[in-house]
This record gives structure tokens, C-alpha cells and sequence, in this order.
């Protein structure tokens, strides 16, 4: 579609802390959604596929929040839009659908107004919305991201993973919401639990830029927020270990769950089954998908 008459963006589904990098680390994976936005007579919202029966058809959907975010940022009114989604992440799995309806949202509508946001704006509003930039990041960027939220705006690092990496994740049928997995997690921590997590994060990204893939096992250990949650994903440790012991070179759970996310160099059919299996023995039905890593973030398509 033309800028004139609608916009069209594809976004990226995403796998946020990868183990140890609670809040931080994001990457971007090769599973989009696309979200079509138009300037209309009234508002108006279409969705196909992931959501379908449960989104919501009015200002509330969380394209037309974050589009609306995006406008206020540049001073702007938005207009009535017509919102048309095609959903193929799916929801509360932890593989990033809140962000890619937010990114999409900002994207379109920048692009479709004309509101000449940067990069940076972009990422300060998703994040407002969102709440963390851990999504939210590789989403608008693609690849590796690293991203440290100050008081006043949102640093971010992106990198290119080394090639080789491929990803499986195992979905359980049930879903996990973001709040409630929060909710599970300490105010306090041990200090060498801290440090546990502080040694591996900075090991995941060294791993994967380097492509020196082996040390992902060990990097990708976490103390701060797995745990904690494990009582939500039945199978979840189970199905990390079975990972591992197929051949992947590390797993963790993605985002906040309930997936599990594996990483190994090559095809992941053994290490995903490996998964499934796993989770069914602890009562949990899952399905498996291999995915490729995805360097684009966001982008408009025609």
C-alpha cells in the first residue's frame, strides 16, 4: 500500500532474557506479524489468525494505543484509523506479541503521518507502553539487543549474531501473563545469585557475537527469575535439560514464558521433540517450531 492510502509493517516475534539477562537482552526471531494501518472515516480493527476471537475492536487494541503514543510524542492529533492485523505470534507465550503490536502501531503510524520520528523516539514510546525494552528493542531493530533503561531514556546496543545459530522453541498450550510472571519474582535477591547472573549475561553476548556457540550452556544458567517462575510452566526445567541433552548449546525460557527457547548450530527436529516430550511428562502439551534468527527488525512492506 502506499503511504498515501495505508501503511504496512512486518514485525518481528522476539525472545527476551535469554536465561540470565533478566530485562536486558532481546532477539529478534523469524516469526512476524503485520500490521496494516489507514486513515479512515471511523476506527475501525480486522484481525486475522493469533487473537482473532479475543483482541479487542477499539481504541484499547494495543496497535491503536501505542499509534496514539507515537502521535503525542511528535505533538500530533491522531486521526481515525482502520487497523488490519494478521497474527501469527502467538499470544502470552512469551515470544513478544504485545511488542509486535506496539512496534507495529508506531511504526505505521509514522510512517503514514508523515511524524519523522527517530529511532530512538520510537524506542522511548514502545517502551513507555510496554513497560521494558527487552521486546520491545529487537522488535524495532532486529538482531541482538542490549538495553539499559534510565531514568530518562532507554540506552540500546545492537549487535549481529555470529552465523550458524538456529532457534526451536517448545509452546505450551497454556498461556502465561507478563503481570503474573512478574509478580512471581523476589524484591530481593541473593548478592551471589546477582553475580551469577551478571557473569552469564555478559558470557550470552560475547557467545553469540563471537559465534563461539558452545558456551551458551553454561551462559545461559539464571538464578534471578527462572526459578521463581517455574511454578507457572510445568515442564520447564525438565524441558531445558532435555534441550541440552539432544545437542542444543543452550535453553532457556523465553521471556516470561511459558515457551522455552533452544539455540543450536543446524536443524532443531531432535532438540524440539526432545522439548515436547519433556513437557508432556510433567502433564503439559506443547508444540514445536524451528525458527531462524531474524537481523531485520520492523520494516515496511509493500
Amino acid at each position: 500500500m502506499s503511504a498515501r492510502t495505508g501503511v504496512t509493517v512486518q514485525v518481528p516475534a522476539t525472545t527476551a532474557n535469554l536465561g540470565p539477562g533478566y530485562d536486558c537482552l532481546g532477539l529478534a526471531l523469524g516469526l512476524h506479524n503485520e500490521v496494516t494501518l489507514a486513515r479512515a472515516g471511523t476506527l475501525s480493527v480486522e484481525i486475522q489468525g493469533e487473537g482473532a476471537d479475543s483482541l479487542a475492536r477499539d481504541a484499547s487494541h494495543m496497535v491503536l494505543v501505542a499509534a496514539a503514543a507515537a502521535c503525542a510524542a511528535a505533538g500530533r492529533e491522531p486521526p481515525p484509523l482502520a487497523l488490519r492485523q494478521v497474527n501469527r505470534i502467538p499470544l502470552a507465550r512469551g515470544l513478544g506479541s504485545s511488542s509486535a503490536a506496539i512496534v507495529g502501531g508506531i511504526v505505521g503510524v509514522d510512517e503514514l503521518l508523515g511524524l519523522g520520528l527517530t529511532a530512538r523516539q520510537m524506542l522511548d514510546v514502545a517502551t513507555a507502553v510496554e513497560g521494558h525494552p527487552d521486546n520491545v528493542a529487537p522488535a524495532l531493530l532486529g538482531g541482538l539487543t542490549v538495553c539499559c533503561a534510565t531514568d530518562d531514556e532507554v540506552l540500546v546496543e545492537r549487535l549481529e549474531v555470529a552465523p550458524g545459530l538456529s532457534c526451536v522453541v517448545a509452546i505450551p498450550e497454556f498461556e502465561v501473563a507478563t503481570h503474573e510472571a512478574r509478580r512471581a519474582l523476589p524484591d530481593i535477591v541473593p548478592h551471589a545469585d546477582a553475580v551469577f547472573n551478571l557473569c552469564r549475561a555478559s558470557l550470552v553476548v560475547a557467545a553469540l557475537v563471537s559465534g563461539d556457540f558452545a558456551q551458551l550452556g553454561e551462559a545461559m544458567r539464571d538464578r534471578l527469575h527462572q526459578p521463581y517462575r517455574a511454578h507457572l510452566v510445568p515442564g520447564m526445567a525438565e524441558a531445558i535439560a532435555a534441550a541440552l541433552d539432544a545437542g542444543a548449546h543452550g535453553a532457556a525460557l523465553s521471556g516470561s514464558g511459558p515457551t522455552v527457547a533452544a539455540f543450536m548450530a543446524g536443524g532443531g527436529e531432535e532438540v524440539g521433540a526432545a522439548m515436547v516430550k519433556a513437557f508432556a511428562g510433567a502433564g503439559t502439551t506443547a508444540v514445536a517450531s524451528a525458527l531462524a534468527l531474524s537481523p531485520e527488525g520492523a520494516r515496511i512492506v509493500t
